[in-house]
Order: C-alpha cells, then structure tokens, then sequence
C-alpha cells in the first residue's frame, strides 16, 4: 500500500466518525489541529497524530465532544508482538502530546479570564435576562450587554468565564476548562452548610434566594454534574449533597434527569427535581422556569 492510500484511508476514517479531514495529512508524529465541518468559523477542535513508518497509525479527536479514537493501517491480530508493543507506545506519547496542548491553552485562557472578570463592573440588577428570569445577579458582573459568570474550582481559580446576553443565549470563553469546575452562586462548600448543586446559574439563583443559608453551585450543563458533586464530596465528605436537576421532559431519555442521577450515585447525593402542578405546561424543565411560572399565575390571579 503506498503513501497516498494510507493518508486516505485515514482521512475516510476520520470522515466516518464526523469529522471533516483536512486536506493534508501531515505524517510527522506531531500533534496537528484542524476545523471540523459545523463547529464555530475559525475554531479547531479537531486533532490528529499520525506515524507513516512501521505500521502506519494515528490517533485522533475533538476536543469539543471529547471524542478520541484510534487508527492502525493493520489489524492487531495480523501485527507481530513488536508491531502491537511499538504502536502501544506511539498511542500513548500521542495522548501525552494531546493532553500537554490542552493543559497549556487551558491556562492560558485561565489567565485571560481573570485579567477580564477583573475588568468587568457588577452586574445591573435591571438587565433584561435578570428581569425576566425573577432573580438576583449574586456574584454576576456585566461586559457591555452580557452578564459575565466565573467559573471557577475549589480553590477559587478562575478556569473561564461564561456570558450570557439579553435574550439568555450563552457562551463560554474558547477552549477554557470547565470538566470538575462551576459557577459560584451562593457561600462555599463546607461540611457545615447544606450544599445544592444544579445546572445553570438562573436556577441557581432560584435555589439560593430560597434557601439564603444553603451553598448554591452551578455546573454550567448536565454532562459536568457528576465531576462537580464528586469533586464536592472529596472536598467536603460530610456534607448534605443534594443534586437539583432539570427535568428535560420533552428530550429523549431526559438527559438533565438522567445525568442528575448518575451525579448523586457517584457522590452519595440527594437528588431533587421540580414537583409540577397538573396544570403546568410541559415546557418548564427547571426549579427557575416553575418559579417564574408560579409568579406570574399570582399575578393573574389577583
């Protein structure tokens, strides 16, 4: 097989997995990154390494999914001992190389996140997004029309921050960690304090202004829920944990719920979700959209 048909077979690999190749595949053992069709113009997300001698292969991934995938240009059970031992190595430096890249531009953007939060101004409670969502900026600060979260871990570190405009569509800074890593709502995670850990920092703030006692976190999506309670528990072994989810009723497999439940087996937590009135749309998901829903039925009613 020469040189061409290698890269190609490589490059349909990649393809089959969703991921756009770039056009040229560079067999140097070197960590290279790529933009992958659908994410945002400019990004690159995507990263490869590939080895042309021996037996050709090549790890790579995204670093916006999280996938990581390997390559071999031979079946295992076609190599000899020291092909499998050879290329065990080559998989391993490459994951070395992956994870070196990623820790560095991590605190990088680390580094920019806190020289921004330390220029943005509080919050205005009057901001169109805390209006309508019935809550208090608590730790909130404001970049022109956006509201600006820290997210931070247990040491107070800020890892990134996450911006969320008028109309609540949000953003995160490029390439900052977030995995294990959350939004302070209300006080610190200590033993002695009831401590509630939820998605977004909207409920967050719902459950803060009803329990002003109670530590609040938010985990900024689902999917890190389980990294956050654990990294809690480690933190604060005797502590009440109690993760409160969203109820994605109208997803398939109701992923809020779900991961909720993984997140509290794994922490030894509680788990709370809305109890909803019978005559409550399906729509609500969350403890803030049935709090600002009960606000405006006391509204209409009087």
């Amino acid at each position: 097989m020469d040189f061409n048909q290698i890269i190609n077979q490589f490059q349909v690999e990649l393809s089959a997995n969703g991921m756009t190749p770039p056009n040229e595949i560079i067999a140097d053992a070197q960590l290279h990154r790529f933009h992958i069709e659908g994410d945002k113009s400019g990004s690159r997300n995507g990263w490869y390494v590939f080895h042309l001698d021996g037996v050709p292969c090549g790890v790579y991934g995204s670093w916006k999914t999280g996938i990581h995938l390997k390559w071999s240009a031979k079946k295992q059970d076609h190599m000899t001992a020291s092909e499998r031992r050879n290329q065990v190595e080559r998989i391993k430096e490459a994951c070395k190389m992956r994870n070196a890249m990623k820790a560095k531009e991590q605190q990088e953007v680390a580094l920019r996140a806190k020289h921004l939060w330390e220029s943005y101004l509080k919050a205005n409670p009057h901001h169109p997004y805390i209006i309508r969502k019935r809550i208090s900026p608590f730790y909130a600060r404001q970049h022109s029309k956006e509201i600006v979260l820290p997210i931070i871990d247990f040491d107070g570190k800020i890892w990134s921050l996450q911006y969320i405009n008028e109309l609540g569509e949000k953003r995160f800074l490029f390439n900052g960690a977030i995995k294990s890593h959350f939004i302070p709502v209300q006080h610190q995670p200590t033993n002695d304090r009831k401590i509630l850990v939820c998605e977004g920092f909207a409920t967050g703030a719902t459950l803060a202004e009803k329990h002003p006692t109670y530590c609040v976190i938010a985990a900024c999506n689902a999917g890190n829920l389980k990294s956050v309670a654990t990294a809690i528990r480690n933190c604060s072994s005797n502590a009440e944990l109690i993760i409160c989810v969203d109820d994605d009723r109208l997803t398939p497999n109701n992923p809020g719920l779900t991961k909720g439940r993984e997140a509290a087996i794994a922490a030894g937590a509680l788990l709370s979700k809305p109890i909803w009135p019978d005559c409550a749309p399906t729509s609500l998901k969350d403890f803030n959209d049935l709090s600002c829903w009960l606000a405006e039925q006391e509204v209409q009613s009087v």
